[in-house]
């Protein structure tokens, strides 16, 4: 009997490019169809996918054939995301029993549970970018004395909502540009109101987490062999996914309805200290959001895609949750009652258990315990 001919690379490169596809057209539909993706706050995600899906559509298959000519040695890598696509689409089409349990594969469940890690917290990192941009321009616009900016997303295909939002940005740009002016007071301390540092801490604040869910986005919305930022493993319990999804929207309004923060009488009045204050807690902010360069191209929740060492994780192996909580208790501290203490507390905790489901979720990978023995403490240097 003779043996079956072996695809060609670009007969390859077709598949994988097919079975990536046709996940992303599922997503596709549901980012334009389902109610809770319709609402505004996914107004800036709905065309950034749109473009994301048309590229793929038009260059995508002469990038997995690239890509599959460079690695070439590891044809058969099961790490291969468009690989373990399209063997559950063939078994799909073929084998439905062998389907099922194709899912119980520990690689392929990888894939699958990398997928959702994406889907999710995609279209929630591009919607916080776009926020804190926002906010970034009004401040300054604020600072010029000028009208706040609205750049309004029409209805209608992404070309021409692509023209109307350039066209919205033109009409602005001249009047926000900065002049010398805008920069003098910088370097005159002693002539900066309480208004003006104010001002610069939110100017800041902006920035720090403008730069956090960037940085964050590439990591969601890229995994690539050139990258070296494969997912290893994803979080194996559903108790590591509640208490991680549960932090984010719209899951962290049942937090907030459990965990109330609202504020109470001020027991910090004081205008220098609360100004003092909010550097702390901006200090810290900006801490937390180096721990997300310090992946660079790896970051993403919930997953393992190659243990990171450098910046806070030098000293800590939680920084990110560490400074966050900190810059929580810094944010509350002039309100502060023991009705709010405890549900803060509560609130860290959750925190605790992210830290808790990650230990145990990157201790099964060998470099993340010779990690461990590098940097024994998990939240403050010397003490735990």
């Amino acid at each position: 009997m003779e043996k079956p001919k072996a695809p060609s690379l670009m007969q390859r490169a077709v598949y994988r490019w097919a079975a990536v596809l046709t996940v992303m057209s599922a997503l596709l539909l549901l980012y334009t169809r389902h109610p809770y993706y319709l609402n505004n706050m996914f107004a800036p995600f709905r065309p950034f996918y749109i473009a994301a899906y048309a590229l793929w559509l038009s260059l995508g298959v002469f990038y997995v054939r690239a890509t599959l000519l460079k690695f070439k040695g590891r044809r058969y890598d099961m790490r291969d995301g468009g690989l373990h696509l399209l063997i559950m689409g063939k078994a799909l089409w073929y084998d439905r029993p062998k389907f099922w349990r194709l899912l119980k594969n520990k690689r392929i469940k990888t894939t699958v549970l990398a997928i959702c890690v994406k889907g999710f917290f995609t279209p929630l990192m591009t919607s916080f970018l776009s926020g804190h941009a926002q906010s970034i321009v009004n401040a300054w616009a604020h600072k010029k004395g000028r009208a706040p900016v609205q750049l309004v997303l029409q209805a209608g295909n992404p070309l021409e909502q692509a023209s109307a939002w350039w066209m919205q940005v033109k009409q602005r740009v001249p009047e926000l540009l900065p002049v010398a002016s805008d920069f003098s007071g910088l370097f005159h301390p002693g002539s900066w109101t309480l208004a003006d540092t104010n001002w610069g801490l939110g100017f800041v604040y902006d920035i720090i987490f403008f730069v956090d869910c960037g940085w964050a986005l590439m990591g969601y919305s890229s995994e690539s062999k050139w990258l070296n930022n494969k997912t290893r493993s994803v979080e194996p319990t559903g108790f590591g996914w509640i208490v991680c999804i549960f932090c984010y929207p719209p899951y962290n309004n049942i937090l907030g309805t459990y965990l109330p923060l609202q504020n109470g009488p001020a027991i910090i009045t004081d205008p220098v200290w609360l100004l003092v204050l909010r550097a702390v807690t901006v200090g810290a902010f900006a801490i937390y959001a180096s721990a997300t360069v310090a992946f660079g191209f790896r970051f993403s929740n919930l997953t393992n895609r190659g243990i990171v060492s450098r910046g806070p994780y030098r000293f800590v192996r939680h920084p990110a949750y560490l400074t966050k909580c900190f810059a929580w208790w810094m944010e509350h501290l002039p309100t502060l009652n023991p009705v709010k203490a405890f549900f803060l507390a509560c609130l860290c905790g959750v925190y605790a258990l992210r830290a808790w489901t990650e230990e145990r979720h990157l201790g099964q990978d060998p470099d993340y315990r010779a990690y461990k023995k590098k940097v024994p403490w998990v939240f403050i240097p010397g003490v735990y």
